[in-house]
Protein backbone atom coordinates (compact mmCIF):
# COMPACT_ATOMS: atom_id res chain seq x y z
CA UNK A 1 0.00 0.00 0.00
CA UNK A 2 1.31 3.62 -0.90
CA UNK A 3 1.30 6.61 0.48
CA UNK A 4 -0.46 7.90 -2.53
CA UNK A 5 -3.27 5.34 -1.54
CA UNK A 6 -3.95 6.70 2.07
CA UNK A 7 -6.91 9.01 3.05
CA UNK A 8 -6.95 11.46 5.98
CA UNK A 9 -8.70 10.32 8.78
CA UNK A 10 -9.65 14.01 10.09
CA UNK A 11 -11.04 14.71 13.26
CA UNK A 12 -9.33 11.56 14.90
CA UNK A 13 -9.88 13.83 18.51
CA UNK A 14 -11.22 17.01 17.66
CA UNK A 15 -7.58 18.55 16.99
CA UNK A 16 -5.23 17.93 14.32
CA UNK A 17 -6.53 16.15 10.95
CA UNK A 18 -3.34 15.49 9.51
CA UNK A 19 -1.49 13.42 12.02
CA UNK A 20 -2.74 9.83 10.84
CA UNK A 21 -3.97 8.27 7.66
CA UNK A 22 -6.51 5.52 6.37
CA UNK A 23 -7.25 3.23 3.93
CA UNK A 24 -10.28 3.84 1.88
CA UNK A 25 -11.94 0.46 2.45
CA UNK A 26 -10.55 -1.07 5.82
CA UNK A 27 -12.79 -4.43 7.04
CA UNK A 28 -13.03 -4.08 10.75
CA UNK A 29 -11.15 -2.15 12.74
CA UNK A 30 -10.05 1.11 10.91
CA UNK A 31 -5.93 0.24 10.01
CA UNK A 32 -4.01 3.72 10.89
CA UNK A 33 -0.81 4.44 9.21
CA UNK A 34 1.27 7.54 11.53
CA UNK A 35 1.62 9.93 9.16
CA UNK A 36 4.68 11.30 11.65
CA UNK A 37 6.64 9.96 14.24
CA UNK A 38 4.60 10.49 18.09
CA UNK A 39 1.11 10.71 16.14
CA UNK A 40 -0.25 7.49 17.99
CA UNK A 41 0.78 9.46 21.49
CA UNK A 42 -1.07 12.81 20.46
CA UNK A 43 -4.39 11.15 19.79
CA UNK A 44 -4.08 9.48 22.95
CA UNK A 45 -3.29 12.74 24.84
CA UNK A 46 -6.38 13.27 26.57
CA UNK A 47 -7.42 9.95 27.50
CA UNK A 48 -3.55 9.52 29.44
CA UNK A 49 -4.87 12.07 31.42
CA UNK A 50 -8.22 11.20 32.95
CA UNK A 51 -8.18 13.74 35.92
CA UNK A 52 -9.03 16.59 33.41
CA UNK A 53 -12.40 18.41 33.38
CA UNK A 54 -12.68 19.90 30.38
CA UNK A 55 -14.46 23.24 29.75
CA UNK A 56 -15.00 25.68 27.18
CA UNK A 57 -12.76 27.96 28.45
CA UNK A 58 -13.31 31.81 27.74
CA UNK A 59 -9.82 34.12 27.92
CA UNK A 60 -11.10 37.87 28.51
CA UNK A 61 -9.47 40.87 27.91
CA UNK A 62 -5.45 40.88 27.45
CA UNK A 63 -2.60 38.71 29.06
CA UNK A 64 -1.34 41.51 30.87
CA UNK A 65 -5.00 42.80 31.63
CA UNK A 66 -7.42 39.73 31.66
CA UNK A 67 -8.88 37.06 33.41
CA UNK A 68 -10.52 33.57 32.62
CA UNK A 69 -13.85 31.94 32.37
CA UNK A 70 -14.46 28.28 33.30
CA UNK A 71 -10.24 27.67 33.30
CA UNK A 72 -8.74 23.83 32.63
CA UNK A 73 -6.49 22.64 34.30
CA UNK A 74 -3.10 20.98 33.19
CA UNK A 75 -2.81 17.59 35.06
CA UNK A 76 0.37 17.66 37.56
CA UNK A 77 1.90 15.14 34.33
CA UNK A 78 1.08 13.51 31.87
CA UNK A 79 3.15 11.78 28.70
CA UNK A 80 6.37 13.45 28.37
CA UNK A 81 5.60 16.25 30.93
CA UNK A 82 6.08 16.81 34.79
CA UNK A 83 5.07 20.42 35.93
CA UNK A 84 7.35 22.62 38.59
CA UNK A 85 6.64 25.26 40.91
CA UNK A 86 9.05 27.94 39.58
CA UNK A 87 8.74 29.82 42.75
CA UNK A 88 10.49 26.96 44.88
CA UNK A 89 11.67 25.16 41.99
CA UNK A 90 9.65 21.56 43.61
CA UNK A 91 7.59 18.81 41.44
CA UNK A 92 4.74 19.24 40.53
CA UNK A 93 3.48 22.52 40.15
CA UNK A 94 0.26 23.80 42.74
CA UNK A 95 -3.01 22.88 41.49
CA UNK A 96 -3.66 26.77 41.22
CA UNK A 97 -1.23 28.07 38.74
CA UNK A 98 -1.80 25.45 36.42
CA UNK A 99 -5.21 26.75 35.19
CA UNK A 100 -5.40 27.61 31.21
CA UNK A 101 -8.19 27.93 28.41
CA UNK A 102 -8.80 24.48 27.29
CA UNK A 103 -7.23 25.14 23.50
CA UNK A 104 -3.75 25.68 25.67
CA UNK A 105 -4.03 22.82 27.92
CA UNK A 106 -4.29 20.48 24.58
CA UNK A 107 -1.85 22.28 23.07
CA UNK A 108 0.65 21.41 26.10
CA UNK A 109 -0.80 17.45 26.31
CA UNK A 110 0.21 17.64 22.23
CA UNK A 111 3.64 18.89 23.12
CA UNK A 112 3.83 16.52 26.10
CA UNK A 113 3.00 13.82 23.41
CA UNK A 114 5.43 15.06 20.93
CA UNK A 115 8.45 15.19 23.22
CA UNK A 116 7.55 11.58 23.96
CA UNK A 117 8.01 10.61 20.52
CA UNK A 118 10.89 12.32 19.57
CA UNK A 119 12.74 11.88 23.06
CA UNK A 120 11.79 8.23 24.57
CA UNK A 121 12.96 7.30 27.04
CA UNK A 122 14.89 10.63 28.06
CA UNK A 123 14.06 13.16 30.33
CA UNK A 124 10.29 15.04 30.58
CA UNK A 125 9.29 18.33 29.82
CA UNK A 126 9.43 20.51 32.54
CA UNK A 127 5.82 22.84 32.49
CA UNK A 128 5.75 26.08 34.55
CA UNK A 129 3.17 28.27 35.41
CA UNK A 130 -0.36 28.85 33.15
CA UNK A 131 -2.54 30.80 34.81
CA UNK A 132 -5.03 31.24 38.29
CA UNK A 133 -8.27 28.97 38.41
CA UNK A 134 -9.91 32.74 37.29
CA UNK A 135 -7.06 34.21 35.82
CA UNK A 136 -6.24 38.12 36.61
CA UNK A 137 -3.13 39.65 37.98
CA UNK A 138 -0.72 36.42 38.74
CA UNK A 139 1.18 37.38 41.76
CA UNK A 140 1.94 34.38 43.59
CA UNK A 141 4.59 33.81 46.01
CA UNK A 142 8.01 33.82 44.94
CA UNK A 143 7.53 34.21 41.08
CA UNK A 144 5.16 36.65 40.12
CA UNK A 145 3.98 37.38 36.37
CA UNK A 146 2.95 40.77 34.34
CA UNK A 147 1.29 38.84 31.77
CA UNK A 148 -0.44 35.27 32.91
CA UNK A 149 -3.32 36.52 33.17
CA UNK A 150 -6.44 35.27 30.92
CA UNK A 151 -5.18 31.88 30.43
CA UNK A 152 -3.50 31.71 27.11
CA UNK A 153 0.55 31.76 28.42
CA UNK A 154 2.69 28.76 29.57
CA UNK A 155 6.15 28.55 31.19
CA UNK A 156 8.53 25.99 29.93
CA UNK A 157 11.54 24.42 30.80
CA UNK A 158 14.80 24.39 29.15
CA UNK A 159 15.67 20.83 28.40
CA UNK A 160 18.95 20.22 30.05
CA UNK A 161 22.12 18.33 28.61
CA UNK A 162 23.02 15.09 29.60
CA UNK A 163 19.58 13.98 29.78
CA UNK A 164 18.41 15.59 33.25
CA UNK A 165 15.55 17.11 34.55
CA UNK A 166 15.62 20.13 36.66
CA UNK A 167 16.52 24.11 36.69
CA UNK A 168 18.59 25.04 33.39
CA UNK A 169 20.45 27.99 32.06
CA UNK A 170 22.29 29.10 29.38
CA UNK A 171 25.57 27.10 30.77
CA UNK A 172 23.83 23.86 31.00
CA UNK A 173 21.00 23.72 28.39
CA UNK A 174 20.43 21.53 25.53
CA UNK A 175 20.48 24.27 22.61
CA UNK A 176 19.58 21.71 19.82
CA UNK A 177 16.87 20.16 22.23
CA UNK A 178 15.61 23.60 23.05
CA UNK A 179 15.67 25.34 19.08
CA UNK A 180 13.79 22.20 18.36
CA UNK A 181 11.28 22.97 20.94
CA UNK A 182 11.06 26.42 20.09
CA UNK A 183 10.20 25.26 16.47
CA UNK A 184 7.40 23.18 17.63
CA UNK A 185 5.55 25.63 19.89
CA UNK A 186 5.83 28.13 16.46
CA UNK A 187 4.45 24.63 14.35
CA UNK A 188 1.90 24.32 17.03
CA UNK A 189 0.04 27.48 16.53
CA UNK A 190 1.95 29.75 19.14
CA UNK A 191 1.83 33.53 18.29
CA UNK A 192 4.96 34.65 21.04
CA UNK A 193 7.78 32.84 22.36
CA UNK A 194 10.27 34.95 24.74
CA UNK A 195 13.54 33.16 24.92
CA UNK A 196 16.48 35.27 27.34
CA UNK A 197 19.24 37.14 25.86
CA UNK A 198 21.59 34.57 26.56
CA UNK A 199 20.17 31.46 24.77
CA UNK A 200 21.29 30.79 21.14
CA UNK A 201 17.72 30.03 19.89
CA UNK A 202 16.64 31.66 16.88
CA UNK A 203 13.06 31.83 15.18
CA UNK A 204 10.29 33.84 13.01
CA UNK A 205 10.40 37.44 13.60
CA UNK A 206 7.86 38.35 15.93
CA UNK A 207 7.29 35.44 17.25
CA UNK A 208 10.18 34.22 18.98
CA UNK A 209 11.39 36.99 20.59
CA UNK A 210 14.28 37.49 23.18
CA UNK A 211 13.12 39.22 26.65
CA UNK A 212 15.07 39.62 29.71
CA UNK A 213 14.67 37.05 32.83
CA UNK A 214 13.85 34.67 30.20
CA UNK A 215 17.05 33.01 30.87
CA UNK A 216 15.62 29.57 32.33
CA UNK A 217 12.62 29.20 30.70
CA UNK A 218 10.78 29.57 27.49
CA UNK A 219 7.76 31.74 27.84
CA UNK A 220 4.62 30.34 25.07
CA UNK A 221 1.59 32.84 24.40
CA UNK A 222 -1.10 30.80 22.08
CA UNK A 223 -3.96 32.97 20.05
CA UNK A 224 -7.17 33.09 21.66
CA UNK A 225 -9.36 30.35 19.36
CA UNK A 226 -12.62 31.75 20.77
CA UNK A 227 -11.68 35.34 20.40
CA UNK A 228 -15.30 37.26 19.52
CA UNK A 229 -17.53 34.55 19.91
Amino acid sequence: MGVAALVPLAALDGQRTAVAFATPATSGAVQVVLARQGAARLIRSEQSAPDVDWKDSIALGTPNGGRLVDGVRLPARGVGFYTYDPAHGVVPNAPWRRYGTDALVREMLDLGAWWDATQPGGPRLGIGDLSLPEGGPFSGPGVGHQSHQNGLDVDIRLPRRAAVEGRANPGNYDRELTQALTDRLVAQGASLVLIGPGLDLHGPSGVVVRWPNHDDHLHARFPDRDAGR
